[in-house]
């Protein structure tokens, strides 16, 4: 299975920052001054450890100090797949299609920079 990689959407071009190697990870704003530089979203699923190491691998990558946790959704969708197509009687093919539900979470988190 290939290592999946939540999305990262920069809120500043103008802002870049080297990456960083600890990245917190908070449930609340924190009272230091920050700036919020990017919105991060996961939605690979795994357990919460598995979200939160991935959300602070890409926060790092990016430059972040922290992140801060800010939504959590359980998602349900349904995909409909072709299922033992067949030709009827009179030889028209008629294809069968069955549902299959995926519930995935989305956990979307602010990326912050610390301000000096």
């Amino acid at each position: 299975m290939a290592c999946a990689t939540p999305q990262a959407e920069i809120l500043s071009k103008t802002d870049s920052f080297p990456p960083t190697a600890n990245v917190e990870i908070l449930l609340d704003r924190p009272t230091r001054p920050h700036k919020t530089f990017a919105i991060l979203e996961d939605i690979y699923g795994g357990t919460s450890d598995e979200i939160n190491a991935r959300l602070a691998r890409k926060a790092g990558e990016i430059g972040a100090d922290a992140i801060v946790i800010v939504s959590i959704n359980d998602k349900t969708v349904t995909d409909w797949l072709m299922a033992d197509p067949y030709y009827n009687v009179h030889g028209v093919y008629r294809p069968r299609y069955r549902p299959v539900k995926h519930s995935y979470r989305s956990v979307r988190a602010r990326a912050i920079k610390y301000l000096k």
